[in-house]
This record gives structure tokens, C-alpha cells and sequence, in this order.
């Protein structure tokens, strides 16, 4: 097996930070602490604006672009899944980008409707949510509980895909989000993704953290 590093740092960071504050977001909410849910949900939304940036500023494997194949592409891919071995990809697979891109997406919108999001006792709602309506407040935090239910069944065949790929094809998904390197067989890739400078990331996720205060703290006072 030839290793070869094809996560950067700030991917990593990224993904197992977003877990992080996945997991509080949810038992936050669960259990009735929404100071920590508010600022779990504030930690999402500066992940997924620096994951935006660093998905077009990042290295190969973290481009967006990247993630985009064609319908061929994923069906030909489809097709190796009865194979017992580990596949050939450099970073995530044809179906793996589109999830990314989708989680991604309800993300957006899930950290979305929680800035605009306003109950009925006027307690529990988002920093935005004097710039709507109440009748588009309360309809932002209704749809904030149904995003929500959406990404738990995402991050269900997210696991279940990871259970397969590491139980079944033997791919050490988990190793290279923990250490960036992945093993490769004889007739793997032999070129190695360009990973760029973490300094860069670290300048992306300072205009981040800088976003996301503006968003939360300066445009409601505007």
C-alpha cells in the first residue's frame, strides 16, 4: 500500500469540529439550553462560511468543483460498490461529493432560518428575527425544526455509507479525516492532490469568525 495525503488540516478541522457542534446543537435543543444553542448554532455558521471560502480557495480535495460529475460518473461508481475492494478516488467519491454539496446546503438554510427564527413567546428567537415579520419569524423557526429532522436522516446514511465504506470496501475513510493520509494499492493514483498553506485557512476562518459577528451582533443593530 503507497500512502498519500489527501486531506489538508483545515478539512479536518472543519469536519470534526462541525461534528462537535452538531452533537451540542442537538442536545442543546433538546434539553431546553439555548445559550449554548445559540452559540453552537454561531460555531455552525462560521464552519460553513469558512467551508464556502475554502471550498473555492482550499486545496484540490476541498474544491466544491470538485465534488461535481457527471450523471456517468456516479452511475459507473455505482456499479464498483458490489466490489469488495477499496476504490481509487482522491478524496471523496462521485456520490460522497453530491452528499457533501447537500449537506452543505441544508446547512445553509438550516443556520438560515435559526438567525430569522422567532417563537411565540418571543424567547427563544434568532438575533435576525426583528428584521422579519412574526408571522415569517414564526414560519422560519418551523421550518428550523424541519431542516433539522432532514439532516439527522442525512447524518444517518452518512454513517451508514461510512460503516460500508470501512466495514465492507476497506477504504480507511475514517483514518485520512483523522489523518489526512490514505493507503492506495499498486494501481492506485500516483499524483497527489495540491494541498495549500494552512496560513491560508487560517485568514479564511479569521473573515469568517468576522462574518458571522457582523451577521449575529452588528447587522441587528443597524
Amino acid at each position: 500500500m503507497r500512502e498519500i495525503k489527501i486531506w489538508d488540516l483545515p478539512t479536518r478541522l472543519f469536519h470534526w469540529c462541525l461534528v462537535a457542534l452538531f452533537a451540542t446543537s442537538w442536545a442543546s435543543a433538546e434539553f431546553d439550553y439555548f445559550t449554548v444553542h445559540y452559540y453552537s448554532g454561531y460555531g455552525i455558521l462560521t464552519l460553513v462560511l469558512f467551508r464556502l471560502v475554502w471550498g473555492f480557495a482550499g486545496s484540490d480535495t476541498s474544491k466544491l468543483i470538485s465534488y461535481v460529475k457527471s450523471p456517468f460518473t456516479v452511475l459507473r461508481y455505482m456499479k464498483s460498490l458490489r466490489e469488495r475492494k477499496p476504490g481509487d478516488e482522491i478524496g471523496h467519491n462521485p456520490m460522497g461529493g453530491y452528499a457533501v454539496l447537500a449537506l452543505l446546503g441544508f446547512l445553509t438554510a438550516q443556520v438560515g432560518t435559526g438567525l430569522f427564527a422567532q417563537d411565540v413567546d418571543f424567547i427563544n428567537s434568532g438575533p435576525l428575527s426583528d428584521m422579519v415579520s412574526f408571522e415569517l419569524g414564526n414560519q422560519a423557526s418551523d421550518l428550523h425544526h424541519i431542516l433539522f429532522d432532514f439532516l439527522l436522516i442525512m447524518v444517518g446514511i452518512h454513517l451508514t455509507a461510512i460503516a460500508f465504506h470501512e466495514g465492507y470496501k476497506r477504504e480507511g475513510l475514517v483514518r485520512a479525516m483523522i489523518t489526512g493520509w490514505r493507503g492506495y494499492g499498486d494501481k492506485g493514483p500516483t499524483t497527489p492532490p495540491t494541498l495549500v498553506p494552512t496560513s491560508r485557512a487560517l485568514f479564511v476562518f479569521i473573515l469568517a469568525v468576522l462574518a458571522m459577528a457582523f451577521i449575529v451582533w452588528i447587522l441587528p443593530t443597524l
